[in-house]
């Protein structure tokens, strides 16, 4: 007998056995806290739980449980779990419905900041918001459901102006036409780079005589012995305005743009007398795209391939060219050159990819 109790003792060591006010039995690893045991008796009652009770003293709710404890806790129904519960808590039961609280309470915190910059859009447009005009248009916007959106609008991945479009498609903004900005001497433009200013290398930015300004607009443009309008692309990796850009002259063939994060920059390094500066000048009346590479990791299943090429045209982008890098029995690795507007569609396009189910990592590609 001596030999069976030492034996259940050493069973039971590593936990603790505590009594609910109406003597219910909870059993808890040793080391658990009155939070462990609000959520071990339900989810709700640890997500309202507020004090405790422990043998019919308050106690701080980060008090070690004993066995034979008898634990009451006080509940609020405005209370949220504060992320620190995280680190307080031992059972995995109430890390995990603390982190699942204190995601859904910052998301509320989104929609409601999204909800009032909608009702600001949608009032400056002389339209009216409602919660039950967005459901319709849900697939133009690729979200799940109204929250998504309006979580989305508060963290800044979705533009109000993108909703008001999907919910007023014929709407249309007037705006006034912008006037020309008068461009500092030295800066220039190609016919086959439309939206960016390249400037001439070791051509001062002083102030000349109109006669001189007028000699220098009819003479070609002289970039490191290269002359006239020359062809100019995008590297592999592409560049969207937003991206801090430079030139490379390509003798013989022109200009090449690289984003100024590019590690190809480095092969150049030692040729200064190559290197353009260059800078966007995009024409609001005009609307083009530009290229951008990104690399997608998916799940290799049916149906995968179709919800990516979704979400990109959801998002009004358009794919110029797909390869697959690397395909394994359960992942398929893809490069994908883009077509987007700018830096900051790119950005929210990514942040798409990476929220859909079927893709486990979306990131840009440089170089």
């Amino acid at each position: 007998e001596e030999f069976l109790e030492n034996t259940k003792l050493e069973l039971f060591q590593d936990q603790v056995f505590c009594f609910t006010p109406k003597g219910g039995l909870i059993a808890l690893p040793r080391g658990a806290t009155p939070i462990d045991f609000a959520y071990a008796v339900h989810t709700e009652v640890g997500d309202t739980c507020v004090g405790a009770k422990v043998n019919g003293r308050i106690m701080p709710l980060m008090t070690e449980l004993k066995n034979g404890d008898e634990v009451e806790i006080i509940r609020s129904k405005a209370q949220v779990p504060p992320a620190a519960w995280e680190s307080m808590v031992v059972t995995g039961k109430a890390r995990s419905a603390i982190r699942r609280a204190t995601k859904a309470a910052i998301r509320k915190q989104y929609s409601g900041l999204g909800v009032r910059i909608l009702e600001r859009t949608f009032e400056r447009a002389g339209k009216k918001f409602t919660r039950d005009g967005l459901k319709p248009v849900m697939h133009r916007l690729a979200r799940k459901d109204v929250e998504d959106v309006l979580a989305a609008v508060g963290r800044g991945e979705l533009p109000s102006s993108d909703v008001l479009k999907a919910a007023f498609p014929d709407f249309k903004e007037d705006r006034a036409q912008a006037s020309q900005k008068q461009r500092k001497e030295g800066w220039f433009n190609l016919r086959n780079a439309a939206g960016m200013l390249f400037q001439v290398p070791g051509r001062s930015s002083s102030r000349k005589s109109r006669g001189a300004r007028h000699e220098e607009a009819n003479a070609a443009l002289p970039i490191r012995g290269l002359g006239g309008d020359l062809p100019v692309r995008f590297a592999p990796e592409g560049a969207v305005p937003g991206d801090r850009i430079v030139g490379i002259v390509q003798p013989g063939s022109g200009i090449t743009i690289y984003p100024i994060q590019s590690p190809s920059l480095t092969a150049f390094d030692d040729q200064p007398e190559r290197w353009i500066d260059v800078r966007w000048d995009i024409d609001e009346t005009t609307h083009e795209r530009f290229p951008a590479r990104v690399s997608v990791t998916a799940i290799n299943e049916p149906g995968s391939l179709a919800e990516i090429a979704g979400v990109v045209a959801a998002n009004d982008a358009n794919i110029h060219n797909l390869s697959m890098v690397r395909t394994a029995s359960d992942f398929t690795e893809m490069l994908i050159d883009l077509e987007v507007w700018d830096l900051k569609h790119l950005n929210r396009l990514l942040s798409q990819l990476k929220e859909n189910r079927s893709v486990s990592e979306a990131r840009r590609v440089n170089g």
